[in-house]
């Protein structure tokens, strides 16, 4: 999996109305971006995507942003239901959505 197709795969879905989350790779992203978004304190040990995402949902519920994709990742994420499994790509995307603070459509 190339970290990139999850990026722009969540670029586009901000796009539309009626998109949904279809994987875990989108999900660290997303979770990573709204974290960062919200200033929501970096998880760093989380043992699998379930737990990173139930350790962070609680937190961005809470919160409100006027940012329309940050809006459009939280409906996004409360849609999705993540697997326990959390491989390194998965937490890199995590990461890289951390620092970005946003769903960037150009390719780095």
């Amino acid at each position: 999996m190339v970290p990139i197709l999850a990026k722009q795969a969540l670029a586009r879905k901000c796009e539309f109305s009626n998109a949904r989350m279809t994987g875990n790779y989108e999900c660290a992203y997303a979770l990573g971006v709204v974290s960062g978004a919200l200033a929501i304190p970096k998880e760093e040990n989380a043992a699998n995507l379930v737990e990173l995402k139930n350790k962070i949902e609680p937190q961005y519920k809470k919160l409100s942003s006027e940012n329309e994709q940050i809006k459009k990742l939280i409906l996004l994420l409360c849609d999705y239901e993540p697997s326990d499994i959390f491989d390194e790509q998965m937490r890199e995307l995590y990461n890289e959505g951390y620092e970005d603070k946003s769903i960037n459509l150009t390719i780095k």
